[in-house]
């Protein structure tokens, strides 16, 4: 006799499948199915009680509602883009057009005393290179609302950089050239 080669008769994963999908279905039949039939375990409702009548009432003429007040964001300083009526002894507000500065740091006007900037500019001093502080507000072509501390007196981009390299500051964010125009 030659024994013939069994056939499998289904896909585990499948019958798995299928067992899961009809015990869901039974646990849901049960579990709905409990909850139909509440009159084994319902108590009686209440009488309904009369909801209070609500009367409206017009607002008189004479009163007018008061508007709530929107909050409004605070402000974030803007700097100062006004030119003082007095000049400030100290802060430079006319340099000849033409002229270059070599920038060695700006300093927001919003946050910083004149007397401030005056003495950042003598720190920045060198004993040939004296710096000095711009009112930016002064200046057409200089981003208002600064005091700029530089060094005035170059003549060209190249005399800025000679000058940056002589007081040992790298050309960059911290030493660099603007020219004044009118």
């Amino acid at each position: 006799m030659t024994a013939t080669p069994q056939q499998p008769r289904g896909s585990l994963p499948l019958g798995i499948l299928m067992g899961a999908v009809v015990a869901a279905i039974v646990l849901a039949i049960v579990w709905f199915g409990a909850g139909l039939d509440d009159s084994r375990t319902a108590t009686p409702a209440d009488s309904p009680t009369p909801s209070p009548t609500v009367t409206e009432t017009a607002p008189s003429p004479s009163s007018t509602p008061t508007p709530t007040p929107t909050p409004t964001p605070t402000p974030t300083p803007t700097p100062d883009t006004t030119t003082p009526a007095e000049p400030i002894e100290g802060i430079v507000t006319e340099l000849p057009a033409g002229s270059w500065v070599t920038v060695l740091k700006s300093l927001p006007q919003a946050g910083t005393t004149p007397e401030q900037a005056i003495a950042q500019a003598a720190e920045l001093s060198r004993p040939s290179h004296q710096a000095v502080v711009l009112n930016t507000n002064s200046f057409g072509n200089l981003k208002p609302g600064y005091y700029a501390i530089v060094i005035p007196g170059a003549s060209s981009r190249a005399d800025v950089v000679a000058t940056c390299q002589a007081i040992g500051i790298p050309v960059g964010d911290h030493c660099y050239p603007r020219e004044i125009k009118g």
